[in-house]
């Protein structure tokens, strides 16, 4: 009866691998997942600004598109959802997946600050 605890590992180790080999940004910059998706939540429209209150659920793929020395870009493909509550009168109901570019500062001892992210976004021009 061993091998259902075994085979039930070996499933979460490789969803772990293959989660880690399509995200190698998330797993090369700890806590910036966190960031991103915070910044996504508190900023992003989607849909030609249809879905102005929009959430992001998942980060399906992740890497570096370009790194200086005072800057990292990440491309992020992502999946978003936006339940208006108002559905009964005419709210959006929005959910799909896109792909946005995040910039982050690289500050004294390598740790990265957040400072934008492409795409339309409320309050800003896009």
């Amino acid at each position: 009866m061993r091998v259902v605890p075994i085979l039930m590992v070996t499933a979460g180790l490789a969803g772990c691998a293959a989660y880690q080999a399509e995200n190698p940004a998330l797993t090369e910059f700890p806590g910036i997942q966190a960031q991103i998706q915070g910044f996504y939540d508190d900023n992003a429209t989607e849909d030609d600004w249809t879905c102005n209150e929009v959430q992001l659920d998942t980060i399906d793929k992740s890497k570096g598109a370009r790194q200086t020395a005072t800057q990292v870009v990440i491309a992020v493909t992502y999946y978003f959802s936006s339940f208006d509550e108002s559905m009964r009168q005419g709210g959006a109901q929005c959910q799909g997946f896109n792909t946005r570019f995040f910039t982050f500062d690289k500050g004294a001892g390598g740790q990265l600050s957040l400072v934008s992210m492409t795409g339309p976004q409320r309050g800003v021009g896009g």
